[in-house]
């Protein structure tokens, strides 16, 4: 027998499960880069943008949105994936307005100091990375979710 509570998003769900999925990635991503760096050498310096630092980001990014998404599908009770996907989505918009935002500090707040145009980083291979970087994120949380979902009863 189906449950029949209502389908849809859980927005309490969703926001517990990105703080779950943030603070993962914060403790993750470092434990990442120690591991590659016992296994394969130095890793790459902070602020340099490599394919070391991109598979780095592609393995973090998803492991811990599938643990976001597991919380989210797991508190949501019902539509796990969905859940667990909008934490991925939460952390876009997040990332995106923190941008915003940063971005229009530095220009209020750039004394004598010639700003150039806000790129936002997306220059060169940094844009498909970026999209590539989202989709893991976004497939770790729906996957999250659905191993979160209760089971019909």
């Amino acid at each position: 027998m189906k449950n029949s509570r209502g389908r849809g998003v859980r927005w309490g769900a969703v926001a517990l499960g990105w703080i779950v999925a943030s603070a993962a990635g914060v403790l993750l991503s470092p434990a990442f880069r120690f591991l590659y760096g016992a296994v394969a050498g130095p890793p790459a310096e902070r602020g340099e943008f490599t394919a070391t630092i991109v598979a780095i980001s592609l393995v973090s990014g998803f492991v811990a949105y599938l643990l976001g998404g597991y919380v989210a599908g797991r508190l949501a009770g019902v539509s796990g994936g969905v859940n667990g996907a909008m934490t991925a989505v939460i952390g876009l918009a997040v990332g995106l307005v923190l941008t915003v935002v940063l971005a229009a500090f530095g220009v209020l707040f750039s004394e004598g100091v010639t700003v150039p145009p806000a790129g936002f980083g997306f220059a060169g291979a940094a844009l498909p990375a970026g999209l590539l970087l989202f989709l893991a994120n976004l497939m770790g949380g729906y996957v999250g979710g659905k191993l979160g979902e209760p089971p019909d009863a």
